[in-house]
Formats: C-alpha cells, sequence, structure tokens
C-alpha cells in the first residue's frame, strides 16, 4: 500500500467529508488562539454539529453521576450520591458480566439495556408491543445503519437506497463505503421541508435504470431540516414502502426534541401498527436512535440502537454476525442508553433534579430556534424555513455574482467557501449546505440551535457582520438479498449465545449441575472478576462527574490529570465529538509512550490514529488494502492459530486468509520456510500484500525473540509486504529470560535499508493485560513509511472514537509516576495483576499437561492458554455426524456438563487433524482453580475415567 493507487476502489470511492477541512482548520484555528496568535476573535464558536456539550451545554446531573458510579463503585460506599443512583449503579453493574463496565458484552448489547430499550419503545408507542430480541446495540446509530447497509448492499453500486435531499451530512459517505448507490429524492423546501410521494415515486422510477432500490431512508425529526411528520406524511411514506417493497429505514434520533406548535413526535412503528396488518405484518422498518438525542447529547459516548420489525429471521442472525465483527459496543456507552431510555420517576430522589434540567434544555432549544430564525430571516439574502423539531436550522443563502465566481475559481462549492471565510475572519464554524446535498439552485447552512444561549447570540452576531460584508461590493475577498460479501463471513461458533442462555436460565432459578457459569473464553479479566485499576476509574469517574473534583476523597493526582483531560475535550465534556483519528493530548501521549518504550525511537501523532478498539484500526487498514470482488483477491499471511475474530475480519473486508503455520512443538514460533512456502503457494490464487503478526501470541502466548523479528521483517523487506503487528498484550511477558521488543524499535535498529522502506502498522488498545479495559472499547495503531496521501486518508476515514475510551488511553500509556499520590496503589495493583498472570498460567500448563490427553506449550507471555486435546476415535465421529468440529462439540458439553466456557480452537484456525481450547488465565486465582476442577473432571469422565 505504498500509494493510493494500492487502495481498495471501494474506499478509495468514499467521498471525503467535506466537513473534515473546516474542522480542521477550527482545530488549527484553536492551537494557534491558544498559542497566542492574535485572531479578529478570542475564540472558535463551533455550531456546525449536534454536539451540545462541545458547545457549552452541560450534561445530566444523574446520568453522569450514574455513570461515575458504574465506573468507580467506591463512592457507592462513599455515599456522595442520592440514593436512586446507588441503586441504580448497582442493578447496571449487575448486568455487566463481573460486575464491571470493564468487561465484554454480547454483541447485540448487554440484554438488561436491550430490555430496557424494548420497554421504553413500547410506552413512547402507546402499548404497540417491542422484543428484546428486535433490539441490536452499536456503537452509534450510525454504525447501526451501517450493518444494515453492509448487509442489504450487493457491492459497486448495484442497490439502491432512496436518500433525502438534503440528509444528514455523513450518509453520503456511508453509502459511498458500503458500495451503495445514493438515489436522491428532494425534500420541499417551501412547505418546510416536507416529504412529497410524487417526488418519491419519479426518483424511484428514474433509478431503475441505474440500480435495484431496495430501501428509502427517512430522517424524522428531520436533519439537518428540523422538519417533523404528521400522521398523514408518515402513513404516505410507508404506503409508499409497501407498494414499491422497500425497507424502511428510520432516523429518529432528535425525537425528544418536538418543539413546534401543534406538532408531535410520532415513532414510524406506532403508525405502522395504527394502520392495520396489512402494513403492519408486512412492511420491514429499521428504527434508528442514539446517545446522540438532543436531551441526552452524550455524543462522545457513541452508543445507539436499532429496533427491527418484520425481517426474516435467519437475515436477523446476519445482523449478529456483522455486530461480531465489532466485538462489543462500549459498555458506558450501552448503560448511558439505559438512563436515557429510563430515567428517573416521580418520587425519585433524583427526579426534581432531571425534571429541571431537561425542561431547560428543551426550553434552550425552542427558544434558541425561535430567535436564530427571526434573525437569519432577518439578513438580507437569507431566508430560513421554522424547524418544529430536531437540533439544526437549515438557511437558503442567495449570494451575489461575484461570490459565485470567486467559488468557481477556487473550484470549491460557493457555500463551502462562504464557511471557510466565516471561520477564518470571525472565528464561526458552521457546516456547508452542500455536504448534505439539495436544490441544484439553492446554498445552505447547517446551524445547530442547542447551545448556550449567550453562545447562540454570539455566533449569531459574529455571523450578522460576516454576511453584511459579503453582500458589498467586494464580497468575501478575505432488500432483502444479502451482501454476499457479507453472506460469506464466517459465522462464530455458538459458545458465547449458549453461555448467555446458561446464564440466563441460572438467573430464573432453572437447575443446573453447577451454581455458576465461569466464561474463561475470551481476554475479558473483568467478566471473570479482576479488579479494575483504581487510579484509572477514579480519573474516568471524574472526567463523567467534574463535581467529584470538589470531594476530599480523591488524591491531588486524579484531580489534575481530570482537569487536564477535560481541558483537551472540546467544551470542557466527554459529552462532545472530536476529531476522527482522536484527540491531540491523547495522541500526544501515546506517541511519548511509544518513543519512552521504543528506547528513544521517535513516535510522532501524526502517525497515530485512535479508533474504538485496534480490531476496529486493523479493519481501517484492511478496507484500505482490499481489492474487494476485484481479483485477484488481496492476501494476508495470517498466523494458524491466530486471534479467533481475524478471519471473520478477513472475510468482512473481502480479503483472502493466506495461512501459516506457527510450530507447536516450538511453543508456537514463526518459521521462515514455513513463511516463504505459504506464499509462493498462495501467489496462483490471491495477491499477497500483508503479514500479520501477533506478539505475545494471541492465543498461544509465544513472545518473539529478536532474531525471529528481524527475520520477519527481512522477509516482508524482500516480498514487499506491510507488516501488521498486533501488539495488544505488550505489557504481559512473564516467560523467563523473554522481554516484549516492539516491532518499530528492532525494525528501526536493523538500519535505513529497512527503517526507510517497510511499510509498518503496530496496534495496542485497552485490552491490554494489564488495563484489561474490555468494555470501554478503544485502541490506537501507529502508521510508519505509508505514503503520506494514504496516511491522511486513514486520519479522514475513521469514525469518532468514545472520549472516555480516549482519556483511558491517555491514562494506560501515562500512568501515576513515583512521587505521585496515586503511584504506591497503582504500582501495587500492577505488580499483583502481573504476578497473578504469572503464577496462574504456570499453574494452569503444570495441571493441564498432567491430565491425560492433554497437552500444553507453556505461554511466556499474553493472557492464554492453549492447550491440545488427544480426543477418542468416538467422539471425533460423534462430532462429524452432528456437523461439529470436534473441539466444539467438547467445549459445548463441557458448558453444559461444568458450566465452564472455553474458546474452541477451530476458531483461531489449526491443522485438521489436531484439536485445541483457548483458556485465558487473568482471572482470580480461586476461580482458575474452580475452572481447572472442573474441567478435569468433565474430560476424565470423557475419556471413561473416574476423576
Amino acid at each position: 500500500m505504498s500509494s493510493l493507487q494500492h487502495v481498495n476502489p471501494m474506499v478509495r470511492g468514499i467521498r471525503l467529508s467535506p466537513h473534515a477541512a473546516p474542522q480542521s482548520l477550527a482545530a488549527r484555528i484553536t492551537r494557534e488562539t491558544t498559542l497566542g496568535a492574535q485572531k479578529p476573535f478570542q475564540e472558535v464558536i463551533d455550531v456546525s454539529s449536534g454536539d451540545p456539550q462541545g458547545a457549552g451545554l452541560k450534561p445530566l446531573s444523574f446520568a453522569r453521576q450514574v455513570l461515575a458510579a458504574c465506573l468507580y463503585p467506591q463512592l457507592l460506599k462513599d455515599q456522595v450520591f442520592p440514593p436512586d443512583v446507588g441503586m441504580r449503579a448497582q442493578s447496571l453493574l449487575e448486568a455487566c458480566d463481573g460486575g464491571s463496565v470493564g468487561s465484554y458484552t454480547d454483541s447485540s448489547g448487554l440484554l438488561h439495556v436491550r430490555k430496557s430499550i424494548a420497554e421504553f419503545i413500547t410506552r413512547r408507542d402507546a402499548g404497540v408491543p417491542s422484543h428484546t430480541r428486535d433490539i441490536f446495540i452499536a456503537a452509534g446509530s450510525q454504525k447501526a445503519l451501517m450493518v444494515v447497509l453492509h448487509l442489504m448492499s450487493s457491492g459497486e453500486g448495484e442497490t439502491g437506497v432512496l436518500t433525502p435531499m438534503p440528509c444528514p451530512h455523513t450518509l453520503p459517505m456511508v453509502l459511498d463505503e458500503v458500495g451503495g448507490n445514493l438515489v436522491p429524492y428532494q425534500l420541499i423546501e417551501e412547505r418546510g421541508w416536507a416529504v412529497d410521494p410524487e417526488e418519491l415515486q419519479g426518483a424511484l422510477e428514474a433509478a431503475r435504470g441505474r440500480c435495484e432500490p431496495r430501501a428509502i431512508y427517512i430522517s424524522n425529526p428531520g436533519n439537518p431540516t428540523g422538519h417533523v411528520q404528521d400522521r398523514k406524511s408518515i402513513e404516505e411514506v410507508i404506503k409508499f414502502a409497501a407498494a414499491q417493497r422497500l425497507l424502511l429505514l428510520v432516523d429518529e434520533v432528535y425525537q425528544d426534541s418536538v418543539f413546534g406548535p401543534g406538532r408531535e413526535f410520532l415513532s414510524y412503528k406506532k403508525v405502522l401498527f395504527e394502520m392495520g396488518e396489512e402494513f403492519s405484518d408486512n412492511v420491514e422498518l429499521i428504527s434508528f436512535h442514539s446517545l446522540s438525542s438532543a436531551c441526552m447529547g452524550e455524543c462522545g459516548l457513541r452508543a445507539g440502537y436499532m429496533e427491527i420489525v418484520n425481517m426474516d429471521p435467519q437475515l436477523m442472525l446476519f445482523v449478529d454476525t456483522m455486530l461480531c465483527t465489532e466485538i462489543s459496543t462500549p459498555v458506558t456507552g450501552q448503560l448511558a442508553l439505559d438512563l436515557m431510555v429510563n430515567p428517573p420517576k416521580p418520587g425519585d430522589p433524583s427526579y426534581a433534579t432531571y425534571a429541571q434540567e431537561v425542561l431547560l434544555r428543551r426550553a434552550t432549544l425552542s427558544q434558541n430556534a425561535q430567535r436564530a430564525q427571526e434573525f437569519l430571516n432577518g439578513l438580507p439574502g437569507v431566508s430560513c424555513q421554522s424547524a418544529p423539531g430536531g437540533v439544526y436550522l437549515y438557511p437558503q443563502l442567495q449570494l451575489p455574482a461575484e461570490a459565485l465566481r470567486q467559488a468557481e475559481m477556487a473550484a470549491v462549492e460557493v457555500d463551502v467557501l462562504y464557511c471557510q471565510r466565516l471561520l477564518e475572519e470571525e472565528g464561526v464554524l458552521v457546516g456547508a449546505g452542500s455536504l448534505h446535498g439539495g436544490p441544484g439552485g439553492g446554498h445552505h447552512l447547517r446551524f445547530c440551535v442547542l447551545v448556550p444561549p449567550d453562545i447562540l447570540d454570539k455566533a449569531l452576531a459574529r455571523l450578522g457582520s460576516f454576511h453584511h460584508r459579503c453582500l458589498t461590493p467586494d464580497p468575501c475577498d478575505q432488500g432483502r438479498e444479502v451482501n454476499p460479501r457479507v453472506r460469506r463471513i464466517r459465522a462464530p461458533t455458538p459458545l458465547q449465545s449458549q453461555a448467555a442462555r446458561a446464564t440466563q436460565q441460572l438467573a430464573q432459578g432453572e437447575k443446573k449441575p453447577f451454581k455458576r457459569l465461569i466464561d474463561v473464553s475470551s481476554g475479558d479479566p473483568k467478566r471473570a472478576g479482576t479488579a479494575p485499576i483504581t487510579f484509572v476509574r477514579q480519573v474516568l469517574a471524574a472526567c463523567l462527574y467534574p463535581d467529584l473534583l470538589q470531594d476530599g476523597s480523591f488524591p491531588l493526582d486524579v484531580k489534575l490529570r481530570t482537569q487536564r483531560l477535560l481541558g483537551d475535550c472540546d467544551g470542557g465534556s466527554v459529552g462532545s465529538y472530536n476529531l476522527q483519528s482522536g484527540l491531540l493530548g491523547v495522541k500526544q501521549s501515546i506517541a511519548e509512550f511509544i518513543t519512552r518504550r521504543d528506547g528513544g525511537v521517535r513516535s510522532h501523532p501524526e502517525s497515530i490514529i485512535i479508533s474504538t478498539g485496534s480490531q476496529k484500526a486493523l479493519m481501517l487498514i484492511l478496507h484500505l488494502m482490499s481489492s474487494g470482488e476485484g481479483e485477484p483477491r488481496t492476501g494476508v499471511l495470517t498466523p494458524m492459530p491466530c486471534p479467533h475474530t481475524l478471519p471473520m475480519v478477513l472475510d468482512e473486508a473481502g480479503m483472502t486468509l493466506v495461512p501459516y503455520k506457527l510450530i507447536e512443538e516450538r511453543g508456537w514460533a514463526v518459521d521462515l520456510e514455513e513463511l516463504q512456502g505459504e506464499l509462493e503457494a498462495a501467489r496462483g490464487r490471491c495477491e499477497p500484500r500483508a503479514i500479520y503478526v501477533s506478539n505475545p501470541g494471541n492465543p498461544t502466548g509465544h513472545v518473539q525473540d529478536r532474531k525471529t523479528m528481524e527475520e520477519v521483517i527481512r522477509f516482508a523487506a524482500t516480498e514487499r509486504l506491510i507488516v501488521l503487528a498486533e501488539e495488544v498484550y505488550q505489557d504481559s511477558v512473564f516467560g523467563s529470560g523473554r522481554e516484549f521488543l516492539s516491532y518499530k524499535k528492532v525494525l528501526f535498529e536493523m538500519g535505513e535499508e529497512f527503517s526507510d522502506n517497510v511499510e509498518l502498522i503496530s496496534f495496542h488498545s485497552l485490552s491490554s493485560a494489564c488495563m484489561a479495559e474490555c468494555g470501554l472499547r478503544a485502541g490506537y495503531m501507529e502508521v510508519i513509511n505509508m505514503d503520506p496521501a494514504v496516511n491522511s486518508f486513514l486520519r479522514h476515514s475513521s469514525t469518532c472514537t468514545p472520549i472516555l475510551a480516549q482519556l483511558a488511553l491517555e491514562v494506560m500509556v501515562n500512568p501515576p509516576k513515583p512521587g505521585d499520590a496515586s503511584y504506591q496503589t497503582y504500582t501495587q495493583e500492577i505488580h499483583l495483576m502481573k504476578t497473578a498472570l504469572a503464577l496462574n498460567a504456570q499453574r494452569a500448563c503444570e495441571f493441564l499437561n498432567d491430565v491425560p490427553g492433554m497437552s500444553c506449550q507453556p505461554a511466556m507471555g499474553g493472557m492464554f492458554l492453549y492447550p491440545r486435546l488427544h480426543l477418542p476415535r468416538v467422539v471425533m465421529e460423534e462430532a462429524k455426524v452432528s456437523g461439529l468440529e470436534a473441539d466444539v462439540l467438547y467445549c459445548q458439553r463441557l458448558l453444559d456438563q461444568e458450566g465452564v466456557c472455553l474458546g474452541a480452537g477451530c476458531e483461531n484456525g489449526q491443522d485438521a487433524r489436531s484439536y485445541h481450547i483457548r483458556l485465558c488465565v487473568l482471572l482470580p486465582p480461586d476461580t482458575l482453580e474452580e475452572v481447572l476442577a472442573r474441567l478435569r473432571s468433565f474430560h476424565l469422565r470423557l475419556l471413561g475415567r473416574s476423576p
């Protein structure tokens, strides 16, 4: 991937967000003013996006108090919060595996939260039932939409989606990414941006010659128009979708912000079910909601949900499969969803404060919308329709010919030029209407009105001043088929679903041969009961609820770190959006950590890209590399065994997995001859362009030495392969005589022949052994020797990572130092965790090697053991009859009989003649002993021996 010509054509076809350039310009101007540069203004005011906390609105106290208590449960003992906060926090923690927000969840979301969402929808829709099984949680409503679009898409623009013009500004990019075809239908501006059935019909018929329209996208209340549909309009759209057999995709994120006289929010589902069985039994509907709603306004926590109605159950299985490639949605975001749909009730201690805060926010929104509309309509050359809902106004600009001429000379849309100069001259960032599409003859602005009233007045005054200058003679001179690629994603084994079902049955009182289920299949220490790091949780709790800084129970360094981190967030809040590649202060800390770790080999913040977990970062790279469905397909040399989700990720990216076997007898070492042989064998069926390495190995626990790493780097250099180095467990090396060496450090110590030429991308995340905050969902990649154009493409292709998780990354790479108040506690906790990991790995390996029919290589690092099973022929024959791999059958029976959930080796890839199991050893020692005892008992029964 040395240049853009090697980038996946479908990814290259994604239109770069025109909003990215203004956002970057705004960030640069903010940095310059912070450093003392003279500007015509003192600060940048961002009213371009619906990010109320970025603009300075305060978060809801109840939500932040509960989340703070969930992050740092010690607060419940200190009784600093109202009683209902404590009760809610306890119930939410009980819903989390291991009673911790640091644990993974089911890919579709926590069952408790999905149930709360279903109950909320049923109440909202006056009794129209909603079912937990139809609710899927994702990292924001846009991520949920992408899952659905991937499912529908046939790739290469063949699948069409009827899309309103104007539409949410990121929607065209999303359709590009999935290979969908945007079929525009114009909203009628003169009627307040209403949907017109004749326009829908005309757009559909015009599109059928170039694509197959299979869905219609609706935004209600409208983004960015603020239009609120009435019952008649909704019924017309439903009848149109039914007649044309279109899937309804309905964005209802701003359902809590309807304030126009005589208007109310009606959900599409409610209207659908009130139209009778002809429609309610047949029309496929997917509705979306998220934390970015006006009242909650927690954009930075990144969580949303979709409710799926009338979809074939077989297709819904693919939805869950797609979500599996993301692993899980940030747990803090999921809990915030629960608080959004199930707020305090009358009589609760927090109710009065909550009701006052929500009333104030809604009154602010309504008054701001009216005030801004009147102001804008008073400007010459501006006309603005009223907005009865949502958080935006969308005024039209009538600009003089000179402004149009200058835009043409600059090769930009005139509204983009207008916005750029408004930002440079007045420090006000608004959105350009061309980002949203719209009538060809008009130019518009997107203006968020959910901001503090004084900020609104400043923004309007500056906008008015600029606009009047622009009008002077010297203006602006300053359906239903599943996407074949998705269908090819290998389904995960049913073990996790089986474990979740058994846990639910135990909770309901069903009798089992065991009292509790223990899941040691994944590297999720919090699920297994490992305590979090105190300093980390204290800082995150204080960032969520800054009033805790006034509490005397937190050490001074916690308070200082919290203040610094909040200072890096827009609006001083973790609820605000941020730049796509991550917060600059966090990237700076990561670069400094890497430089220290690698003995002075420099790392630069611009080479760091933050994402929602290291796997998400890897997916971004793979999508960039992939040739898609073209021939030859792109290949990735992949170790066998490999991380168990990696084959699914490669499937999702449309890439060919080129397996190279690790040598079990040598402790799962990499073998150069094996690499060369597999590369040559693969070249007949694909184009290998990368090699993936995991160090310390997942799931093998192997730690590579310098000689091995140099061999891999020379091999990659000779064969012109990108090195993809997963280094998530770099903090957990405990094998005698072994140390962690990063691929980057070794690369740069090999001399310029390699350090200037070998393309390397390394990955790290919060799922590391010591941090083990799997549920917070954040990771990063460092990109070395990539073409600057590719690097820029990467920085602008990722989506906003939850800010809270980004701050956790900062704490991970920049922990307390000697002399800090928290240092002693921190070092004791880390030492205890590393000691437990090393002792557990040794204890479990010795135990397993003493069990008949098992053999286990010692682990030198990481969190897993990967023992081999020597199974009786009768078990393998029974598995064959059942249509299962023998290790899957083994794990299913162990789960049923002993309540222990292990990972089946076939998930990681293995030789067809051998079977393995995956066992995480980073858990409390007493839990490990219980697991080993149950495993031995089951295994001996399977072999026909007495325990």
